[in-house]
């Protein structure tokens, strides 16, 4: 039977309380931290920090966020829960805070599951059963942090869908990635179109290699091409200059949507 976290709840001085020794967040925003302080100034702490004793210091497992606001106004203690863990056991229970948030992205995801495989040696499955997902699932995760930095920072910043990312992968020129990501970020791309658009490119790098053709070096991605842009209606790719434009209200719009 699992053990039940301790209810008793100490007020601990802020000096005496360490950040977690490892961040599965890519970045916090300090615009909700001013907001938390703010909630905090007026309401108090709706729920306490969760702590491990390391020495004669703490360390936060649960409530970074809420740690942070407090120091915002100065504070100098916080309402915590004090629990002895082990190194893992606090990893989990931070990651389970992590997966919990709306907010939480693709790349922060991935990067709490590696941290549960890689440093603390927990398996594919393990992790799986921890958090009700396959282990199918938990690796196609952390396969996004193999992606090149642009995709992953694309990725992590809602710029493009995970899946649009994956269908774009295989395009191993670097230069050639950037361009159709940029016209992915400026034009919108659904999984399909990144799908066409890197069959599009290994079609070109086919080309380039076949006997008897002379490519002068690698081609432009810059060279005119077909462009295709996701429809509004079915989401597939079509070529841009093929694409019909329409003018109307959203409420038409909508109901064009629901009946298809």
């Amino acid at each position: 039977m699992a053990k039940k976290l301790q209810t008793k709840v100490v007020e601990v001085l802020l000096s005496l309380i360490d950040e977690p020794k490892t961040m599965s967040r890519m970045e916090i925003d300090p615009d909700y931290i001013s907001e938390l302080a703010q909630s905090i100034s007026e309401t108090g702490l709706l729920q306490p920090v969760l702590l491990r004793p390391t020495g004669d210091r703490f360390e936060i497992v649960a409530g970074h966020c809420r740690f942070l606001a407090h120091r915002r106004l100065d504070l100098d203690s916080i309402k915590a829960i004090v629990k002895d863990m082990t190194d893992q056991e606090a990893a989990v229970v931070r990651a389970t805070e992590n997966l919990s948030r709306s907010d939480l992205t693709p790349m922060e995801e991935a990067k709490n599951y590696q941290e549960l495989i890689d440093v603390y040696s927990m398996t594919l499955e393990q992790v799986g059963n921890k958090f009700g997902k396959t282990a199918g699932t938990i690796k196609r995760r952390m396969d996004l942090l193999k992606m090149p930095p642009a995709l992953q920072k694309a990725v992590h910043k809602g710029l493009i869908s995970m899946s649009a990312a994956e269908e774009l992968w295989p395009i191993s020129n670097e230069t050639d990635l950037d361009y159709y990501l940029l016209f992915a970020v400026e034009n919108g791309c659904t999984k399909e179109v990144a799908r066409q658009w890197c069959k599009q490119w290994k079609d070109s790098q086919r080309h380039q290699s076949e006997p008897g053709v002379e490519t002068g070096g690698a081609s432009s991605p810059y060279e005119p091409r077909p462009y295709y842009l996701p429809c509004d209606i079915c989401n597939g790719p079509e070529e841009m200059e093929k694409m019909v434009r329409m003018t109307v209200c959203p409420i038409c719009y909508k109901t064009i949507k629901e009946n298809m």
